[in-house]
């Protein structure tokens, strides 16, 4: 059964509005719902046509986040706040519980970079707690935790939601949405049983996905009485008044780990160089990040194109195309052969997926075994669940590189729609720092705001 689930939890969806009328639930107490996601609520509430504020959200989780009920809190969002430039992307990875996502959230979550998060996990406590830990201190994201939904008794769930989760909130300042208490009663109330909300042992059907968002959109109110950002996630700097150009230079001390500007005149011609704490931005290791792995055949990481789920690294990451290519793999995966190779780098090493591997160049560390026990492998795991198959001479392919700038040329950002944001850089040691922006030439630098993000944890 465990196998089924996996297996359609994987199947291509097709969203459709829910066309069915379905019986509303009776809402939970709500009244807290936005006490710590005030800073996002804040920016959806004061955009404008005139001045449409860029507003970043990401689903996470694992097969529940994935479903399509995220498209009716997305539509929702869209109608309540239209002027909103909404960013909402779901990067939920299917069969992942807490204990593999842990190693993903900095690829996934960390280089999104969101202004919330909206989370769903099954598994370990512990795990759900460095889930978290990576948000809130890699990042300035508010986070959402949602509990489970109710699929029939289940000890765990209830010792997650009623004591686990709501303490991790409180840990890490989170918005709790109480989904469990609410499914209970609508089925009771409906005289529903817990399958009449399910496709399967846990995932929902469509009557399932209606009622997982109407107990979300409760989230989306905005609430006058909670204070705009009380943690100080981001601070918002005016020329003029925070800053001035100042013979054709721009400086600025702050405190965070990533820097936006809000350009004025996205057609303007003008370049300037960026430094930080008089070095480029690009120097900064906490700058590079790795795309998830991926294929020239376009297939579907991690389930149809086995890989690594994470990569370490000791020596400094560079902007760089890496190619795993296996040597020797023989179902089911217990173990296979591999070799590695960076565009830049070059040949940097052989291995095998039951040793731990550290390349030759210590820019590519992989911890060995298969996820489901620890290692940073989902070979095995993949075989097992959709018998999916690796042989000798496939290839698997990942990028490093750095979101920075060492240079503002605002000819790149002419397409740029909505509210123009630049990021000069993301990922820096969040502590105090040194902004300077050189002014190349003497055409005006278009910056009408300069938006700091300081993580809210482990400050």
């Amino acid at each position: 059964m465990k196998q089924i689930i996996l297996l359609l939890l994987l199947l291509p969806l097709s969203f459709q509005l829910f066309s069915q009328s379905w019986p509303l639930p009776e809402l939970p107490d709500t009244t807290d719902y936005g006490r710590y996601t005030s800073r996002t609520l804040h920016l959806l509430q004061t955009s404008t046509p005139e001045k449409p504020i860029t507003v970043k959200i990401l689903v996470y989780g694992q097969s529940i986040s994935v479903q399509d009920w995220w498209l009716e809190v997305k539509k929702t969002i869209e109608t309540r706040f239209p002027s909103a430039n909404l960013i909402m992307e779901n990067r939920a990875i299917g069969g992942f519980a807490s204990q593999i996502l842990c190693k993903t959230v900095e690829m996934d979550v960390s280089t999104f970079y969101p202004d919330l998060v909206l989370l769903h996990i099954y598994g370990s406590n512990i795990s759900y707690d460095s889930v978290l830990y990576t948000i809130r201190s890699r990042t300035a994201a508010e986070v959402a935790i949602q509990t489970d939904h109710f699929a029939g008794e289940n000890a765990w769930s209830d010792t997650m939601s009623y004591h686990f989760l709501p303490a991790l909130a409180e840990k890490y300042k989170c918005d709790l949405i109480n989904i469990r208490d609410p499914w209970k009663k609508y089925l009771a109330i409906n005289h529903l049983s817990p399958k009449d909300l399910l496709k399967d042992d846990i995932h929902l059907n469509k009557h399932g996905e209606f009622l997982m968002a109407e107990l979300i959109k409760p989230l989306f109110q905005y609430k006058s009485k909670f204070k705009t950002d009380p943690f100080g996630l981001c601070v918002v700097y005016q020329p003029g008044k925070d800053f001035d150009l100042k013979n054709g230079k721009i400086e600025l001390p702050f405190e965070g780990n990533k820097v936006d500007v809000i350009l004025s005149e996205p057609n303007s011609k003008s370049t300037s160089e960026v430094l930080l704490d008089g070095k480029r931005p690009s120097t900064f290791q906490g700058t590079y990040f790795m795309t998830r792995p991926y294929s020239v055949e376009n297939k579907s990481w991690p389930w149809t194109l086995p890989a690594m789920i994470r990569v370490g690294h000791e020596n400094l990451w560079v902007e760089e195309e890496w190619t795993c290519r296996f040597t020797e793999a023989i179902p089911p995966f217990e173990d296979f052969s591999f070799e590695i190779n960076g565009s830049v780098t070059g040949k940097d090493g052989s291995g095998k997926g039951s040793e731990d591997f550290v390349s030759r160049s210590k820019r590519v560390i992989i911890k060995k075994g298969d996820a489901e026990n620890g290692g940073d492998w989902h070979l095995n795991r993949s075989y097992k669940v959709m018998k999916t198959t690796v042989k000798a001479g496939d290839e698997v392919k990942w990028k490093t590189y750095s979101i920075s700038n060492d240079t503002l040329d605002l000819s790149r950002y002419s397409d740029l729609k909505g509210e123009k944001v630049v990021t000069l850089f993301q990922g820096v040691p969040d502590t105090n720092h040194v902004l300077s922006v050189l002014v190349v030439g003497t055409e005006k630098l278009p910056v009408t705001e300069i938006r700091v993000y300081r993580p809210f944890y482990s400050r």
